[in-house]
């Protein structure tokens, strides 16, 4: 018996050789801006770095309310109407990145079906499955959420002391227990929708939930097949990850030594020292800016690492989906052409 996760690993190599090569110039821009956006192994399509939060260096160490408080400033005083659309922009900015993220998602299996890389049309096109995609998601972990929200607030308002210990040590049991097998099955739904379900969206032109009834039974009947799936995945992406980090220790290494050295040359050159450049505002000034380039430069340097990581990953994927079954194939055949593999040029049949 042959597995499909294990046949589609070099499988999926040379099918990402051939969806890359040769290198186009335009091609590979398209496949940044989406790379950008789209994550890999169930991952969100838009990542941002964490802000971290700390105390300022100066608070003594028995630190006090009254302490704490001088180190805040004063709040501005700020009209509600304004608060309410800083927070309603900020929601839209959110949902059109999320729904930017899951129509780029789309573009890109599109262009593994035609093996030529565009973004309007195909764009236009997917949009709608785009939005219901990421409704689908957001329904999903509001059904997850919503059991912890509802025994939080009745915490809340009985009051934790007025529960006895032994019930409580059940409860945090029943609660971890319930977290984690709860975390699990989210993951896998949202994770069988992102690596399955959309590429058959894009094959049969529907929506998420007669994706999943297409899907569903091909699950049912090779259930080991998903399963080993998921732990070759899970090996693969670890070995990827530790290869996109010696990668980017180097990448960054090697284009934070250069920015290092000019950062350097601007302090003792323009400003005669590392004192006088902090001390004053335009030296402060090129200090961040020399950082900020220096960032963007390693950034774009390593942004094709990326796009072979997210196109093999993509690819892998795919490639086990039609193993599965043969009306799930996805990925033009060998020697054929865009014309040969291209969709109908008419819109998506509407998403259900």
């Amino acid at each position: 018996m042959s597995w499909y996760a294990v046949e589609s690993v070099d499988d999926a190599i040379d099918a990402t050789r051939s969806f890359l090569l040769p290198v186009k110039i335009r091609a590979w821009l398209k496949l940044a801006l989406i790379t950008i956006f789209v994550g890999v192994g169930g991952g969100g399509g838009f990542s941002a770095a964490s802000n971290l939060v700390t105390l300022p260096m100066n608070l003594p160490a028995e630190v006090t309310e009254e302490d704490v408080l001088l180190q805040i400033p004063a709040a501005l005083p700020v009209e509600p109407w304004v608060a309410g659309a800083v927070v309603a922009f900020a929601v839209f900015v959110g949902l059109a990145v999320a729904i930017l993220a899951e129509t780029l998602r789309f573009v890109f299996y599109d262009a593994l079906r035609t093996q030529t890389v565009r973004l309007r049309e195909p764009a236009r096109r997917r949009l709608g499955q785009a939005v219901w995609l990421f409704g689908f998601k957001l329904l999903v972990g509001i059904a997850f959420l919503a059991p912890f929200v509802v025994v939080g607030a009745v915490l809340w308002v009985v009051g934790v002391d007025a529960i006895s210990d032994t019930w409580l040590f059940a409860g945090f049991v029943v609660a971890a227990g319930t977290v984690v097998a709860a975390g699990i099955l989210y993951t896998l739904i949202i994770r069988g929708t992102d690596e399955f379900v959309v590429p058959l969206m894009v094959v049969s032109d529907c929506g998420v939930r007669d994706g999943w009834r297409q899907f569903w039974p091909v699950v049912r009947s090779q259930p080991l097949q998903f399963v080993v799936y998921i732990v070759v995945h899970f090996l693969l992406l670890l070995a990827i990850g530790i290869g996109q980090s010696i990668v980017g220790a180097l990448v960054f290494g090697i284009v934070g030594t250069v920015g290092a050295l000019v950062g350097l040359l601007v302090v003792l050159g323009v400003f005669g020292g590392f004192g006088a450049a902090i001390a004053s505002t335009a030296g402060l000034v090129a200090l961040a800016g020399i950082v900020l380039l220096t960032l963007l430069v390693a950034a774009i340097v390593y942004l094709p690492v990326s796009i072979v990581v997210l196109s093999y990953v993509i690819t892998y994927e795919v490639s086990v989906l039609e193993l599965a079954a043969d009306d799930f194939a996805l990925l033009a055949a060998d020697g054929e052409t865009d014309e040969g593999n291209k969709p109908t040029d008419g819109p998506a049949s509407t998403p259900r």
